[in-house]
C-alpha cells in the first residue's frame, strides 16, 4: 500500500471516529486526535511505521470495517427463486434510479407492489423479477 491510500485510509478511518465520538468531523479534531496517537499533527510529517500504527488503531477500534455489499444472494435450491444475475440486475437499476437503499428501499418495494403484485422484493420470481426489471428498464429509459 503506497503512502497516498495510508493517508486515504487514515482520513476515512478518522472521520468515523470523530463523527461517532464527538459527533463532528472538523479539521482540528483530527489533527488534535493525530497528535494524541504519533505526536504529529499530519499524515505527511508521519513514517511507514507511524502510518500503520494509526491504521492498525482505527482497526481495531473497528473505524475501518470494510463496506457492507449492497446485495447478498439468498442461496436456495428452489427453481423458481431469482438468479444472482437477476438480484444483481435489479440492485443495479436501483442504483441507477436514485434509490440508495438498493433492495430494501422503500420506494422498490412499493414499486414491486404494483408491477408484480408481491408485498416485498423477497418474495419475487423468476417470473416476477423479470416484470420488475422490464418495468424499470422501460422508467429509467424516460
Amino acid at each position: 500500500m503506497n503512502r497516498y491510500q495510508q493517508y486515504g485510509l487514515i482520513h476515512k478511518g478518522m472521520k468515523t471516529k470523530l463523527t461517532v465520538e464527538l459527533g463532528e468531523f472538523t479539521d482540528e479534531a483530527y489533527r488534535r486526535c493525530l497528535v494524541d496517537l504519533t505526536g504529529k499533527s499530519s499524515c505527511k510529517a508521519m513514517n511507514h511505521v507511524e502510518l500503520e500504527s494509526v491504521i492498525a488503531h482505527l482497526k481495531e477500534h473497528q473505524y475501518l470495517d470494510g463496506p457492507k455489499p449492497r446485495y447478498q444472494p439468498v442461496k436456495t435450491n428452489n427453481p423458481n427463486r431469482p438468479t444472482d444475475a437477476q438480484w444483481r440486475k435489479l440492485a443495479a437499476l436501483c442504483y441507477a434510479r436514485g434509490w440508495q437503499g438498493g433492495l430494501k428501499d422503500p420506494a422498490l418495494t412499493a414499486f414491486v407492489h404494483r408491477t408484480a403484485s408481491v408485498s416485498n422484493v423477497r418474495f419475487l420470481t423468476k417470473v416476477t423479477i423479470s416484470e420488475v426489471i422490464t418495468g424499470l428498464e422501460k422508467w429509467n429509459a424516460i
